[in-house]
């Protein structure tokens, strides 16, 4: 049998450099994937239309101890599928407000839909690039109707009013959840109507966040 051909310097230099290289190559690819996302200026989303469920969203005044719980359904539209990162820009728009008043109890809510449609507007994002773990919207514009039997019944919702919201975004992309952000998750009276109102309730209550007309989630991808 014939001895196995030994490699010579010049044929171990060669793999060497080969080996460099590729190393060299993927460490590129991967650096200019993290620059890319780094820089990435717009959020794509899936689906322009959406749907937002609470089976309880909660309008609290705690001073004086109200609290009402109620089923609500906002559906709606964003205005592109490519959303720049650029704060306080108009993205979308609510155009439907349902609020089932029979699921309600402490009192009811009904929505002005003469106000409608309601802006939503982007805010921020969290999470280290390209992993964003949430994204910030706020919603402006919202008029509602309250009315606490033997206390009071007044309109809430002014101009000036920006209700901050959380959408959670999970590993593969889905918007799940969307919540008030507390502190500024408040709504201003705007005229009392009968009784002596709060000055201010706040919105509490996590809901989910789909395609409008299906159950599936909308997806949020950076480009």
């Amino acid at each position: 049998m014939s001895a196995a051909a030994v490699p010579n310097k010049e044929d171990i230099s060669m793999r060497a450099s080969a080996k460099l290289v590729l190393t060299a190559l993927v460490t590129a690819l991967l650096l200019a994937s993290v620059i890319s996302s780094a820089f990435a200026r717009n959020l794509r989303i899936s689906s322009q239309n959406f749907r937002v469920t609470w089976n309880s969203l909660e309008s609290t005044e705690p001073v004086v101890r109200i609290t009402i719980r109620c089923r609500v359904t906002l559906e709606g539209s964003f205005h592109s599928a490519t959303i720049p990162k650029v704060e306080r820009l108009l993205i979308g728009a609510t155009t439907r407000a349902n609020i089932k008043e029979e699921s309600c109890t402490g009192g009811r809510i009904r929505p002005d839909n003469e106000t409608l449609p309601w802006h939503v507007t982007y805010e921020n994002f969290t999470g280290t690039l390209p992993n964003i773990t949430t994204v910030g919207l706020l919603l402006s514009r919202a008029s509602v109707l309250l009315e606490v039997p033997l206390v009071c019944t007044g309109r809430y919702g002014i101009a000036t009013d920006n209700i901050s919201g959380t959408a959670t975004r999970e590993a593969g992309g889905g918007i799940t959840l969307l919540a008030p952000v507390r502190g500024r998750n408040l709504a201003t009276l705007e005229r009392t109507i009968s009784g002596t109102c709060p000055t201010r309730i706040s919105l509490e209550g996590t809901g989910e966040m789909f395609q409008l007309g299906t159950t599936a989630r909308i997806t949020v991808t950076l480009i």
